[in-house]
């Protein structure tokens, strides 16, 4: 495994869990993302595949309002090790392990440290 570096290493984490991941990270830059874009983003295997599948036919993966919500709701988080995030989602989807350099590459920066 190769080490990881360290501006991709989070020193705050805070989840709001009806809304957004907020993430200072090391070198100072604070990135927002909501959880409907993590969902979306959501890098398991099964999520990968209903992506695929929504890709080849739009109507094949419809939930109902309910379940959509569900869907964009955290339930908590945990670290994985010192590499990722784990996502607990209220409708019971929890295998989606976010890696810190995923997380990075799909960074919405609110601010960077020290300034306005």
């Amino acid at each position: 495994m190769s080490a990881v570096d360290p501006a991709v290493q989070p020193v705050e984490i805070d989840l709001d869990r009806g809304s957004e991941l907020r993430i200072r990270w090391a070198d100072g830059l604070e990135s927002v993302y909501p959880l409907a874009v993590l969902r979306r983003e959501c890098p398991c295997a099964v999520c990968r595949q209903e992506r695929e599948e929504k890709a080849g036919n739009p109507l094949r993966v419809m939930k109902s309002r309910e379940e959509q919500q569900a869907m964009v709701t955290a339930a908590g988080a945990e670290l994985v090790g010192h590499y990722a995030l784990r996502i607990r989602w209220q409708d019971g989807h929890a295998a989606g392990v976010y890696e810190f350099a995923l997380l990075r590459s799909l960074s919405c920066p609110s601010r960077q440290a020290g300034g306005p």
